[in-house]
Parts: C-alpha cells; structure tokens; sequence
C-alpha cells in the first residue's frame, strides 16, 4: 500500500483573521482524505452503514511547525499506521509547495455498533487491510489531568449546524470551541504548535455544554462538559 494523497489550495473561507487555515478547517481536511482514503480501502462509509457499524474519533494528536495561508497550495498524505483489538490508527502529514512537512497527526478512531454504540473487535467485523508502520507522530495517545480550576469558562450551545450526519456534533468543532475560550489577545500572539484532543461522549443537539479553561505559562488544558460529564478533553501547546 502507497499513502493516501490529495491536494488542497486554500481557501479564504478556511482561513481566519490571520490569513492562516483555521483549526477547523484542519480538522476537516483530516475527515476529508480519511473518508476517501477509508471508501478506497473498503473500510469507509459505504461498507460501514451497509453492517450497522461506524468509526468514532477517539483522539487526534497533532503537531504544527506552521498552519499554510491564503492561496497556498498543500499536500496532503494519510495512511493507515496500526491497530488495536477495538480502533484505527490513522496518520496524516501536511507538505507545502517547497517539499516541507509542516504538519504531523495521528488520530485513533473507534469501531462501534451503531445501534448500541458499543465498540467492536476490528479483526471480526472488517475486512483485513494493509498498514504502513510508519508514524507521522509517534504518540500513545495518554491521557492527562482533568482542569484543576477554571481560568476562563465558556458556554456553548449545541446548535443545528454543530451536528453531522451521525446526528452528534462533529469533531471539528470540540477544538474550536477550547480555542473559543482563550483570551484573543493571547491567540494574536502565541501560535499553537500542538494540540491533543481525547473524545470520551457525543454531544447532541440541544445539549448546552461548558468549556473549562486553565492556563498554565504556554500550555493549556480544556474540559467540555455537559452538566458533570466530560464530553472530551483537549490539551494545547503555544509558542
């Protein structure tokens, strides 16, 4: 198997006030090529509404040397990098127009009954595929501390358009929302160079969720909650 690759120009819609790909627009290239790279291998969305079962995002780990700008033409790379009895490990790398990695990712992606939302044993209930042991990033995805205190808290509505076809909220709006509760002023100066996100529920529509902030030097730490239960939680790293 050859990685998976797509490129991108990018848009001004994608990006922010900066001229620089916003966060979610990251995260949505990352769906984007997993999804074509998944239906490829047989392993995506057709085959899995075909069997009642699904892929739900556990974790991304991602690094950041730079975030491309307005008109800047990328490339895009994933592959599948590993397994466990239960969830996809998928790669991803960012090359911009000179031959640099600028970004590295690795996502874990769980496979689940989704009547029960259960996970299921990957061997049993997909067909065997081929894995490139190559990672992007090499991380185990480990957990960390929940928010101590609260230096800042946001409150965030669950609304229409938050949700996918899954009917939960998709994936790339948990970073925007941590990112959502930190000082502007500190953005404008302080790039993000890393981010580690831990997915543990869905939300809903309707649900009315509280972000949990607390910085500590350049790193930050953020609980999205619903009432006393953890939605997911995101590490950042600031330069």
């Amino acid at each position: 198997m050859e990685k998976y690759m797509k490129k991108y120009h990018i848009k001004s819609y994608e990006c922010d006030s900066s001229f620089h790909l916003r966060i979610m627009s990251l995260f949505n290239f990352f769906q984007d090529i997993a999804d074509m790279h998944a239906e490829e291998m047989g392993v995506g969305y057709t085959f899995c509404e075909q069997q009642k079962i699904g892929w739900v995002g556990a974790n991304y780990h991602i690094q950041i040397h730079r975030l491309p700008e307005w008109k800047e033409n990328i490339t895009l790379l994933t592959w599948p990098s590993g397994t466990t009895p239960v969830s996809g490990i998928r790669d991803f790398q960012m090359i911009d127009e000179k031959g640099k990695v600028i970004i590295n990712a690795s996502s874990q992606w769980v496979l689940v009954d989704i009547e029960k939302m259960r996970p299921l044993p990957v061997k049993k209930y997909l067909p065997q595929y081929e894995i490139i042991n190559e990672r992007a990033v090499e991380t185990t995805f480990p957990k960390w501390a929940s928010v101590e205190r609260a230096d800042s808290l946001i409150s965030v509505p669950v609304l229409h358009d938050h949700i996918d076809f899954n009917n939960h909220v998709n994936n790339a709006n948990y970073p925007v929302w941590a990112l959502d509760s930190v000082a502007s002023d500190f953005l404008k100066k302080h790039p993000l160079t890393e981010i580690e996100v831990a997915f543990k529920r869905p939300a809903l529509l309707g649900d009315q969720l509280t972000v949990l902030t607390q910085k500590d030097n350049l790193m930050t730490r953020h609980d999205i909650k619903k009432s006393d239960l953890t939605l997911a939680s995101i590490r950042c790293q600031w330069k």
